[in-house]
């Protein structure tokens, strides 16, 4: 397998990423995954907050209903075709509940990641690669 490199600039990039994100979950927006994988490997980054997990077992749009109320709501699904039409979904019911969807961090994450990384799950380990690769 290949293992692709990032410059020292864009591991920099995708730290402050996951810094801004750390920060704006810890103001309590909730952040939508699709799986529990998907928490575990955000917890090793460091980010700390209110994790909601798709595949809950309720319907998406049930899913989606059940975060009214929040102010805003940070979506992170994977990068991948089915993340993309997940995170489009969530984030126009969102809308349609008054609650503005920060899609942001997905969107920098996916473009600094590029094709090496499909999922959130996958993030963890690729930086944890590509950190003990620059230092040599």
């Amino acid at each position: 397998m290949r293992i692709a490199l990032l410059t020292k600039e864009t591991l920099e990039q995708i730290e402050e990423l996951l810094v801004e994100l750390n920060e704006r979950a810890s103001t309590g927006a909730p952040i939508i995954v699709e799986g529990t994988d998907d928490i575990r490997a955000l917890k090793k980054l460091g980010v700390r907050g209110q994790f909601h997990k798709i595949s809950g077992g309720k319907s998406l749009l049930g899913f989606v209903e059940g975060l009214a109320g929040a102010k805003d709501v940070i979506i992170l699904t994977d990068f991948d075709r089915a993340g993309d039409k997940l995170a489009k979904f969530c984030a126009e019911h969102l809308k349609r509940l008054g609650i503005e969807p920060a899609t942001e961090f997905r969107e920098k994450l996916k473009s600094l990641v590029r094709r090496d990384v499909k999922d959130i799950e996958g993030l963890a380990k690729f930086l944890e690669t590509q950190r003990a690769v620059l230092k040599n």
